[in-house]
C-alpha cells in the first residue's frame, strides 16, 4: 500500500508547466461525478467548496446557518466569509454529530441553510435533519470531508443533501496535500454553482510550491523534531508565520480569508487525487480494522472508546480527563496520537469570539473536546505499532 504521491509530486516539479493546468481536474470531475451519480465542480479546497455552497444559495450579510460545535474551523470560516453567522449546535455524545434537537431548538427567522457534518466518518442523522430542513424550508449542505465512501442504509453520504463538499486535505480519507470538491445533487441549484465557478482564478504557483514543499520537508524534518522540545517550538515558531505544515493559516485562526480560497484545484494535486481515490475503499477497510484491534485491545476503564458505528473510521476517538498528557507523553515516544477536536473550533489557537461562539452554548461539545484523544490508524499502521499504542495506554487506563 506503498503511496504514489512523492513520485507525482517530483514527476509534475520537474515538468513544472503541469503544475496548474492540465487534464486531471477534468478527469478527477468525472471519477467523482461516475462514483456519486451527481454533478461535480473540483476546488482547491473543503473550504472552497463550503463558500461556494452559500454563495450559490444566496446566504450573506444578517444570514445565519447552523453548524455544529466540535468542528474544525474551516467549517465556520466560510460561513464568515460570505458575511453570514454561523450558530453552533451541540451534539450527541455517543457520535459526536449534531442533536437534532438543539438544531431545531437553534432554528430562527435569519436561518438559511444547514451545514452536517459526518464527523470523523460517522454519519449524522442526516434523514431526521432532513425532515427538520423541509418543515423549515432550508437548505442543506453535508460536510462529508471526513466521511469520502461511507454510506447510510447502502447508499453514499455526500448524496442527501442539496449539496455536498468533499476534501482531500492532509490526514483526509484520502490526501491530495489540498483540494475539495462540491457536489449539487439539487438540479436547481447547478446553474447558480456554476455562475460562482466561472469566476475562480487558478492557485497561484507559490502556494503549489509551498504545499508541495510542506509535504517533503514536514516528513523529511519537523515531523521527526516534535518529539523533541526544541524542535516543537521551533516548528511552533514557523507556524505563526504560516512557513510550516501550514493547514489553517493565520489569518484564519480569527475568521479572516487568507486569500485563496475559493480557486481552481491545481492539475498536480488533481492528479494526486486521481490516484489516490482509486485506494479509497482499501484505507476505510484498512481504518475500520484497526478500530476493530483497538476496541479488542484497549482496556476501558478512565480511557473510553467512541461505540462502534456505521460509515468508516477516519479517526479512532477516545476520550480521557488527561486527553493531553497522553497526546504529549506519546508524541514525545514518538506515537502519533491526535487531537482533533480538542476545541469547540479546532484548533485551540483559534480566536473563538471571531467565531462568534458563546461559552457553555454547546455544553456536550465542550465537556467532550477537553476530552478527546484520537488513536493512530493510518491505512499504513502496522500490528508492531497498534500492539505499542495499546502498551502506552495501559497506564491510562
Amino acid at each position: 500500500m506503498a503511496s504514489s504521491t512523492p513520485k507525482l509530486l517530483l514527476k509534475h516539479l520537474v515538468s513544472p508547466n503541469t503544475l496548474q493546468k492540465g487534464p486531471y481536474p477534468e478527469k478527477l470531475t468525472e471519477k467523482l461525478a461516475t462514483l456519486f451519480k451527481t454533478k461535480v465542480f473540483v476546488v482547491n479546497s473543503g473550504r472552497s467548496a463550503i463558500f461556494l455552497a452559500l454563495k450559490a444559495l444566496g446566504v450573506g450579510q444578517s444570514d445565519e446557518v447552523l453548524v455544529q460545535a466540535y468542528t474544525c474551523n474551516a467549517v465556520p470560516n466560510p460561513v464568515l466569509w460570505v458575511g453570514a453567522t454561523p450558530v453552533y449546535v451541540d451534539i450527541e455524545e455517543k457520535i459526536l454529530n449534531m442533536d437534532p434537537k438543539d438544531l431545531e431548538a437553534k432554528i430562527t427567522l435569519r436561518t438559511k441553510a444547514i451545514i452536517v457534518q459526518h464527523t470523523f466518518g460517522n454519519p449524522a442523522k442526516i434523514k431526521e435533519i432532513l425532515k427538520i430542513a423541509d418543515n423549515h424550508k432550508l437548505k442543506v449542505i453535508e460536510d462529508c470531508a471526513h466521511s469520502l465512501g461511507a454510506k447510510v442504509d447502502g447508499r453514499l453520504l455526500g448524496t442527501f443533501g442539496d449539496l455536498a463538499i468533499l476534501s482531500f486535505g492532509r490526514e483526509k480519507v484520502i490526501s491530495s496535500l489540498t483540494g475539495g470538491a462540491l457536489l449539487v445533487n439539487n438540479e436547481a441549484l447547478v446553474e447558480a454553482v456554476e455562475d460562482e465557478i466561472k469566476f475562480l482564478k487558478p492557485l497561484p504557483l507559490g502556494n503549489i510550491l509551498r504545499e508541495i514543499n510542506n509535504y517533503f520537508s514536514w516528513r523529511l524534518l519537523f515531523r521527526k523534531l516534535l518529539s523533541k522540545e526544541w524542535g516543537s517550538s521551533l516548528v511552533r515558531y514557523l507556524y505563526q508565520f504560516d512557513l510550516v505544515n501550514v493547514v489553517t493559516s493565520q489569518k484564519e485562526l480569527s475568521g479572516q480569508n487568507p486569500g485563496w480560497y475559493p480557486t481552481l484545484l491545481p492539475n498536480v494535486f488533481a492528479h494526486v487525487a486521481c490516484e489516490e481515490l482509486d485506494n479509497v475503499d482499501s484505507y476505510n477497510v484498512r481504518r475500520g480494522e484497526v478500530a476493530h484491534i483497538y476496541r479488542e485491545k484497549v482496556k476501558e476503564n478512565s480511557l473510553k472508546l467512541l461505540p462502534a458505528h456505521e460509515g468508516i473510521y477516519l479517526r479512532v476517538v477516545a476520550f480521557h480527563p488527561q486527553a493531553k498528557r497522553i497526546f504529549e507523553e506519546g508524541r514525545a515516544q514518538k506515537i502519533p496520537f491526535g487531537n482533533w477536536y480538542n476545541s469547540v473550533i479546532y484548533p485551540e489557537s483559534v480566536h473563538l469570539s471571531k467565531f462568534g461562539y458563546q461559552s457553555g452554548s454547546c455544553p456536550v461539545a465542550e465537556k467532550l473536546a477537553a476530552q478527546t484523544i484520537n488513536l493512530p490508524n493510518f491505512p499504513r499502521i502496522t500490528e508492531a505499532e497498534t500492539d505499542r499504542v495499546v502498551e502506552f495506554l495501559q497506564k491510562f487506563s
